[in-house]
């Protein structure tokens, strides 16, 4: 996971925890695709490399599956 989120700065060219809450939410799509959150501590570890709470990190994740209709 360190090095998913490590290449996906590489791409963005700035911390992860600097950018706008749309590429904040999309990190969390592409991550959730590439099955980040099911390893253990998943979304402390992408929370604190975004700069978020738990909390906001499930709140993008129940958003993206309410607009899919899952």
């Amino acid at each position: 996971l360190d090095h998913i989120l490590a290449a996906m700065e590489r791409r963005h060219g700035m911390p992860l925890a600097d950018l706008d809450r749309k590429a904040k939410q999309s990190v969390v799509r592409t991550l959730e695709a590439r099955g980040a959150f099911s390893v253990r501590h998943g979304v402390e570890t992408v929370a604190s490399a975004l700069g978020v709470s738990r909390f906001t990190v499930y709140n993008y994740l129940n958003r993206e599956h309410a607009a899919k209709g899952e």
